[in-house]
């Protein structure tokens, strides 16, 4: 697969190309907002759709042992996760598995934690199922260039006791993403299972959304719900071949959980409020992880270097802005502070100047003011045009 080729999205209903001026309110401007890419999928899976649209029957389907054998050595192979296929539960997307997990395992008013900033429809999930939001903020370190966890402030969410707790409000759960969108962090061992200890002693649910999880720079990734049989109990993995391998349209997630109390709930309100996955995306789903690992690696390849060119890029050119590298995903998180720009500035100056559609930090609530997220899932000659119209904004403001 040539990357740098790229593909025509324009007239195909893609948000990111043709919706770009319902979103922005400008036409003409370079869109590196939506987190999916510019190239298309794997061949193995292109050829495994063409072959079920072939078939021409389009009725009820389900997943079966094949789709099941599929997850199965896919993450024992990528995560060395052991897991069984009975934990397994298929659904449409991570955004909806989300509203299921808030509606069925918290109270109304009980509080959720996320860590901003953090991909925004999280605070929807939460506030549009009756729950309450908590933020504990991640710490950034300018010097450092780096993002951690307030752990100090988290043992407070976790054991939080105020007025609301005596009218019957608790915390209840946490939504992990990991790795994180949008700041890039893989989150180490070692802060997972200080994380893990923290939900254990509090009986917090986290719900862990790991959908860039086959997107890791340095490091490895660790499902959260591997590290103790005790936190398989206490946990879900959301996961999905959509972002790995550009078929986020074909609506498919998985949801991995061990506790089969919990499963049974999850199930019985995703009856009620989500499908099992459509019959295209269960075909993509299957050649995705039986056949497209090659094309994922080279993928992951191209990508690295995408984010090796942009970090240089903005280190050299445009030294008053610093990219903060991503050890996962792939998207940049940029830091525009130094330019003392207010929120509606900034904008200006990216949209308004550079013509660049990016995704404004405030978007990920707090801590995201004078960031912005840029996608490196695009050709290198779009991304280099695109660094190049920030560069050209930003010396001229």
């Amino acid at each position: 697969m040539n990357f740098e080729e790229g593909l025509d999205r324009v007239g195909t209903d893609s948000a990111k190309w043709d919706f770009v001026e319902e979103y922005y309110g400008k036409e003409d401007v370079l869109p590196m907002w939506v987190a999916d890419s510019d190239w298309k999928t794997s061949e193995a899976i292109i050829e495994a759709l063409k072959r079920r649209v072939e078939h021409g029957a389009f009725g009820y389907s389900k997943p079966g042992e094949e789709h099941d054998k599929a997850v199965v050595e896919w993450i024992e192979k990528r995560y060395d996760w052991k897991i069984d296929p009975e934990w397994i539960v298929y659904t449409n997307s991570m955004t909806s598995s989300l509203s299921v997990c808030v509606r069925t395992f918290t109270d109304m008013g009980d509080s959720v934690v996320l860590q901003p900033p953090v991909y925004h429809p999280f605070f929807s999930v939460v506030e549009n199922n009756g729950a309450r939001v908590a933020n504990n903020e991640l710490l950034y370190d300018k010097k450092e260039n780096e993002y951690t966890m307030d752990f100090e402030d988290l043992k407070e969410k976790f054991e939080k006791k105020d007025s609301l707790i005596e009218r019957g409000y608790r915390t209840s759960m946490m939504i992990l993403c990991s790795p994180h969108n949008p700041v890039g962090r893989v989150w180490t061992d070692d802060e997972l299972e200080r994380l893990a200890d923290l939900a254990l002693e509090n009986d917090i649910l986290v719900v862990s959304d790991e959908i860039f999880s086959d997107y890791i720079f340095e490091g490895s990734h660790t499902p959260f719900s591997s590290l103790s049989k005790e936190l398989e109990q206490n946990s879900i993995t959301m996961l999905t071949p959509a972002k790995s391998f550009n078929i986020a349209g074909l609506n498919i997630g998985l949801a991995i959980i061990p506790n089969s109390k919990l499963r049974r709930r999850f199930q019985n309100s995703r009856e009620k409020l989500i499908k099992k996955g459509n019959i295209l995306g269960l075909t993509a789903l299957k050649a995705a992880y039986t056949q497209g690992e090659s094309w994922l690696e080279a993928q992951l390849d191209y990508l690295e270097e995408n984010k090796d060119f942009a970090v240089e890029f903005v280190k050299k050119e445009i030294p008053k802005v610093e990219a903060v590298e991503p050890e996962g995903t792939f998207l940049l998180w940029m830091d525009f502070k130094d330019l003392g720009l207010g929120p509606k500035e900034l904008n200006d100056l990216i949209l308004e100047e550079a013509e660049v559609a990016l995704i404004e930090g405030s978007t990920f609530s707090s801590g995201g003011e004078g960031f912005m997220r840029l996608n490196l899932g695009c050709p290198r000659s779009t991304l280099k045009e695109g660094l190049e119209r920030i560069k050209d904004a930003v010396e001229g403001y």
